[in-house]
């Protein structure tokens, strides 16, 4: 019979990739947004009609996504 053995870190080792974990995330670049004020300007310079469907359109997006996140982790779920 055949058991499987699970490698289980060391709680010294565990604490030293934690610490690098942490190192390299604190020294990572940080990210900027780009074009956030052109899109700005360009969404003021719109109809107000136009303004609205953008807010309609990114409201639509963001609740495509969830969905399409929300199914799929179900779906994992559901296989596991």
């Amino acid at each position: 019979m055949h058991h499987r053995s699970r490698t289980i870190l060391s709680p010294p080792r565990l604490l030293l990739l934690t610490a690098l974990a942490a190192v390299f995330l604190a020294l990572s670049a940080p990210a900027h947004a780009q074009g956030c004020t052109q899109c700005r300007d360009n969404t003021a310079a719109t109809p107000p009609g136009t303004q609205a469907a953008y807010r309609h359109a990114i409201v639509l997006l963001a609740a495509t996504a969830c969905g399409i996140f929300a199914g799929s982790v179900l779906l994992l779920k559901r296989l596991r």
